[in-house]
């Protein structure tokens, strides 16, 4: 009689045994679904981090396209330009070659403190064609005269090649955004 208990109690702590087995592989599957999740939601998280301040940098950087465009050609590189000794109505009166952008925190170091910063063939006051700047498609003939010289081109240009950069330290490190165009008083 001892024999048939015997054999059930051993059944019973067979299925015992399998159903700790399943209990595991079924923990450790929900924590592998519950950690892909969670990666999910803060991958996305960063991803959408990042594309608004993307987005703020795009807005920053056609703002002043826009008032360079609206700006009085002739005058738009020293009024643009990083030195302030250039300015048309007097030193420091002109907005300069750096802006903030609200919404995104300057990197240590920028210009001004600020993450906006307009870039030109040079810094002035002097403008150069033989400059050599590949996104700006330098060197270029500026002021239309069929030659590329060394000569300082700031009061004679007609054609203005310029870059809008922002910088900025955001949730994923740092990042920069920059368009270019070209200005013409043709």
């Amino acid at each position: 009689m001892s024999t048939p208990h015997r054999r059930r109690s051993v059944g019973r702590r067979s299925r015992l045994g399998l159903t700790l087995v399943e209990l595991t592989v079924s923990i450790m599957v929900l924590t592998f679904a519950i950690c892909a999740a969670t990666s999910t939601v803060i991958t996305t998280g960063a991803l959408n981090q990042d594309s608004h301040e993307t987005e703020i940098a795009r807005h920053a950087t056609e703002n002043p396209i826009e008032d360079l465009r609206n700006a009085n050609f002739t005058t738009v590189f020293a009024s643009y330009d990083a030195d302030p000794g250039d300015d048309p109505n007097g030193v420091g009166t002109a907005p300069g070659n750096t802006f903030a952008v609200a919404g995104l925190t300057p990197r240590a170091g920028a210009p001004g403190g600020r993450c906006g910063r307009i870039v030109f063939p040079s810094a002035g006051p002097s403008l150069r064609e033989n400059t050599v700047d590949a996104t700006l498609g330098l060197p270029r003939d500026l002021n239309a005269d069929g030659v590329v010289d060394a000569g300082d081109h700031f009061a004679d240009y007609r054609v203005l090649p310029v870059r809008v950069r922002v910088e900025w330290t955001g949730k994923s490190g740092r990042r920069a955004l920059e368009l270019t165009t070209l200005l013409s008083g043709l």
